[in-house]
């Protein structure tokens, strides 16, 4: 690998730039940059953009935002040529500086001061960990008369025989034997080793990496903190991969399902609440969840397939979802039971939490959060019963196809998911946290994606339908 990439100290001194960065509604951090040599870069109202061409707040004819800064979020850029400190922003009215109710980060602060005013908890804590594949090249085009991807990937198993430069290392193994894999099979460990310090570099608290079940697939894991810090670590994580890929000489996908017969990458999310640093899910048994977790997780399997719209908003996702989790599994728990949608790890009573695991990382995090709270709010103000726990192999439950599909089943496709949140919009509408007009805005991106979608050929269409 390229040495020179490792993590570098920047000068010493102030910072030149101050990065001024954002999300929008799809989960796209931006950014302006100002000049700080010598003046103020940035004043306490925040700085005005142009918002006419962004996805959420797209309106040509009321098309101005202001910045807000957030103290609080500055870390330095450690990949910066000049010496850059970035600050997350949210976007506000650029007269009366009050939030916009478009604005994702600004929805799970509401969604948090809805859990401290209900009096359940004084914070919820999130430990994500991000799944994504590491690729040499990547190669793709939809024209009226083509269509291909392709994709490269030097750990692949079908490189055993391939002639490289420098020689083949021949360190392959086969799936799912990749999954916590040691070099040299795993090529990449002092890859993931070094994000690790460049997330510490800048702030993070990076827990662990280490080589997922494809051949170039990776994990990244980030320890608990306050649900706002993870939602910005998620966004932090995700740009540091990207950048450091390239200085690598590779790049770095999170699309949730980019190969067929490979293992999807997915975003879990570990979820507690807590009271005084008491962790409110901690059960009497280790690995029990207390009543009042057991109520929240009733909230979250009674609105899955509205949460799919949110923690799932795009096409490709529901092809990782429909290997995880086939169309006869209802949504559901499990105790260290990994195929389930939620998992409660047996650990420690410190230590109790629910694992989320169908969300990926094309989801914007704070609107990620935020409807998982919203969820398990109402689960818990209605006492919602999760059920029993799964104790099968639920990827292994959908045999019997479409016609055996539970009506409780997670969502099948994006189009499914947009009409569960249609219809199952309250829970996220409580007490101001999600605004209408978000939802309405979510949904109307949502369904362009399907109708530009569902009108493209898939190339394997024309493996079974070209000679009809």
């Amino acid at each position: 690998m390229n040495t020179a990439a490792r993590p570098q100290a920047l000068a010493s001194g102030g910072a030149e730039i101050v990065d001024l960065r954002f999300t929008d509604m799809l989960g796209r951090w931006l950014h302006v940059a100002h000049w700080a040599v010598g003046r103020d870069a940035v004043s306490v109202e925040g700085v005005a953009v142009a918002a006419g061409n962004l996805a959420g707040w797209g309106r040509m004819e009321d098309s101005e935002l202001r910045l807000l800064p957030d103290p609080a979020s500055a870390f330095v850029d450690p990949f910066a040529a000049r010496p850059t400190a970035a600050i997350v922003c949210e976007a506000v009215d650029p007269l009366r500086l009050t939030p916009s109710p478009r604005d994702s980060r600004a929805t799970l602060r509401r969604a948090l001061d809805a859990l401290v005013r209900a009096g359940i908890a004084d914070a919820l804590d999130v430990g994500p960990e991000l799944e994504f594949h590491l690729l040499d090249d990547a190669r793709f085009l939809v024209s009226p008369t083509e269509s291909f991807v392709r994709l490269a990937e030097s750990d692949g198993l079908h490189n055993s025989s391939a002639a490289m430069e420098g020689g083949n290392p021949g360190h392959r193994v086969a799936y799912p034997a990749w999954h916590l894999a040691l070099p040299p099979a795993d090529g990449a460990s002092d890859m993931r080793a070094d994000l690790l310090a460049w997330a510490a570099a800048s702030g993070l608290e990076p827990l662990h990496h280490v080589h997922e079940a494809g051949p170039s697939q990776h994990e990244i894991g980030m320890r608990h903190r306050p649900a706002l810090a993870a939602a910005d670590a998620v966004q932090r994580l995700k740009w540091l991969i990207h950048v450091a890929a390239r200085r690598w000489g590779k790049t770095a996908t999170f699309m949730p399902k980019p190969m067929p017969w490979q293992p999807g990458s997915g975003l879990h999310l570990n979820l507690s609440l807590r009271r005084e640093q008491r962790n409110l899910f901690a059960g009497d048994a280790p690995g029990a969840l207390s009543p009042l977790a057991q109520r929240f997780l009733g909230g979250l399997v009674a609105h899955a397939r509205a949460l799919n719209a949110v923690l799932n908003p795009s096409t490709n996702s529901y092809k990782r979802l429909a290997t995880l989790y086939p169309g006869a599994a209802a949504p559901s728990w499990g105790v260290a039971n990994r195929s389930a949608p939620f998992r409660v790890p047996r650990t420690s009573a410190a230590e109790s939490r629910i694992e989320l695991r169908f969300a990926d990382a094309a989801a914007n995090p704070y609107l990620a959060v935020a409807a998982v709270l919203c969820a398990g709010l109402d689960g818990v103000e209605r006492g919602l019963d999760p059920g029993p726990p799964a104790t099968d192999n639920l990827r292994r439950a959908g045999e019997g196809g479409v016609r055996a599909r539970r009506p409780e089943s997670l969502a099948r496709d994006l189009g499914e998911a947009v009409l569960a949140l249609d219809a199952d919009r309250a829970f996220l509408e409580r007490d101001g946290v999600f605004a209408p007009e978000l939802i309405d805005a979510l949904l109307a991106e949502l369904e362009r994606q399907l109708h530009v979608n569902r009108g493209l050929p898939h190339p394997n269409e024309f493996y079974m339908y070209f000679s009809v």
